[in-house]
């Protein structure tokens, strides 16, 4: 089987626990200013309630790429835990096809996520397991989507790569924390092979400016915009949080604002903003589309704890396109 995507990057099975906005308001706060949540230490707090979802930028996107009814399959790695387990058959029921994830025996990864009015915090462990590129199983794409790994990343990225240019798979590329601290030389060959790139703006403006601290750093969406396409990708996409997201393809600048949606909490928002416009860019649809895709996808995640359970199938993407006709995309 040929798939559409192939995702790329670890998982695991995460829990989701809400706090109550009101009731625990004298042993919880939010400093917004400083980005942080704080609990009272030695309190037992009740929680509002608890979801189990799977994991990771490669299995959510895996997830909504699935959902809009393209054939996608990971390629990563997970353990063998019951948790790991359970991760392995959530993917399976969404249709993913798994059979090229790496089992690492006695390993295991998990994940608490805690959300309290709006805002979260994620404590997350991964053992010490490392993604390996399936040998000769006759695998074939017409995209890979490459995003977050953690420590010994470097070896998978570059086989992914090669492949993907040996097989003329065409590569998406959503950079994790520790990519963007590597620096744009480490990963050159990576950014050069990118058709599309998908980044948030505090992302882009640590990529650009790199370890020269003592730059002023770059906050105009068009110099962020220009000084990616300038690394190699074909087209990039910022998203940028209220602020909607923004596209530039060398040839014309574009945005996107975002539509009116209920925020419960905000994890996986830009995963299922990258598979939304990936699945409609895949499906033929022009980018201005693509960013309406991308746009109402990541807004539906928003209205529901975790990352997975907002993703909208194709009869429910066209019903949320068509109650945000009046929001559309503008050149700047």
């Amino acid at each position: 089987m040929k798939f559409d995507v192939l995702s790329l990057g670890p998982f695991r099975m995460d829990v989701f626990v809400t706090l109550p906005d009101e009731d625990v308001v004298e042993v919880c706060s939010v400093d917004r200013k400083r980005s942080m949540i704080e609990l009272g230490f030695g309190e037992k707090i009740a929680v509002d309630s608890m979801r189990f979802s799977i994991g990771g930028n490669a299995a959510n996107n895996a997830v909504g790429i699935s959902r809009l009814g393209l054939k996608a399959a990971i390629v990563g790695t997970i353990g063998d835990g019951w948790t790991d387990k359970q991760a392995l058959d959530l993917l399976i029921n969404e249709g993913v096809e798994t059979k090229f994830v790496n089992i690492n025996p006695g390993q295991q990864a998990f994940g608490v996520i805690i959300n309290y009015q709006g805002e979260r915090t994620i404590l997350s462990y991964y053992s010490e397991t490392r993604c390996i590129w399936p040998g000769d199983t006759g695998l074939e794409a017409n995209w890979i989507y490459l995003t977050s790994m953690g420590e010994g990343y470097e070896d998978f990225y570059k086989s992914a790569v090669l492949w993907a240019k040996y097989k003329g798979s065409r590569i998406a590329f959503n950079p994790g924390t520790r990519q963007l601290k590597a620096g744009l030389d480490h990963l050159k060959y990576a950014y050069e092979a990118t058709e599309l790139l998908f980044i948030n703006k505090e992302e882009a403006t640590l990529l650009l400016q790199g370890n020269h601290n003592d730059q002023t750093p770059i906050t105009n969406i068009k110099e962020l915009l220009i000084g990616l396409k300038d690394i190699g990708p074909k087209t990039v996409i910022i998203t940028d949080g209220e602020e909607g997201a923004y596209l530039f393809d060398g040839q014309k600048f574009l945005h996107m604002p975002v539509v009116p949606a209920e925020v419960i909490q905000r994890t996986g928002a830009g995963d299922a903003f990258g598979s939304g416009f990936l699945a409609a860019y895949i499906s033929g649809k022009p980018v201005e589309e693509a960013l309406r895709w991308g746009t109402v996808n990541s807004a539906s995640v928003l209205g529901h704890v975790g990352p997975q359970i907002g993703l909208l199938d194709p009869a429910r993407m066209q019903e949320r396109l068509n109650n945000n006709k009046e929001v559309t995309v503008e050149r700047f």
